[in-house]
């Protein structure tokens, strides 16, 4: 797949298909090519922590489902446009149903809130269009940090090791294409703050 192909079409994919499962051979694929992200002094401080035992994803997804409770009861009080709506109703199930992707994965890291992200993120964006270039859906999600301590004790992680984020992995049941963006000319500013690109 080509790679502009793959950053314009790779979207959240919150409903997957929990009766089809993922190799074992493209999990590491997908990890593979997280590694190969830029960290910090090449530092690689991440540990993907691949979760596929059916108890240990029920027990995330129940943790997950409590933590997204709290977010949609907060974000339900605000004025939602139709494409909120959706988005919302999207995420909705993803909080049913975080536990029954056929995969969950966990970048893991030490490190300090505000700092130990730059060596992790660019990490998850490869994993994300690796997964694309395999049919693979998945999305960022951070909710469950609301009970972090919760997924420690269900994986075992120390007490001094950051779940950056929970991230499930299947096939999805939707279609890939390109999530509404604004365009370029409206976000890139050109040597000075405000000041419009050229036109190309």
């Amino acid at each position: 797949m080509d790679i502009f192909e793959a950053i314009a079409t790779t979207r959240a994919m919150r409903r997957l298909d929990q009766t089809r499962d993922v190799s074992d051979a493209d999990i590491m694929t997908i990890i593979e090519a997280a590694t190969k992200a830029a960290s910090g002094g090449n530092s690689q401080p991440v540990r993907w922590l691949v979760v596929r035992d059916s108890e240990k994803r029920k027990a995330l997804g129940d943790i997950y489902r409590a933590s997204w409770g709290i977010v949609r009861e907060f974000y339900s009080q605000s004025e939602q446009s139709p494409d909120n709506v959706r988005a919302f109703n999207s995420a909705d199930h993803l909080g049913e149903h975080m536990g029954d992707a056929p995969v969950i994965i966990l970048p893991c890291s030490t490190g300090e809130p505000g700092q130990a992200e730059s060596s992790v993120f660019p990490g998850v964006q490869n994993l994300f269009l690796a997964a694309r270039a395999l049919g693979l859906g998945t999305t960022l999600t951070t909710v469950h940090r609301l009970h972090e301590d919760d997924v420690r004790t269900v994986l075992d992680i120390p007490a001094d090791v950051n779940t950056w984020a929970m991230i499930p992995v299947g096939y999805p049941t939707g279609k890939w294409g390109e999530g509404k963006r604004r365009p370029v000319q409206e976000v890139t500013y050109w040597d000075t703050w405000k000041n419009p690109p050229p036109a190309v």
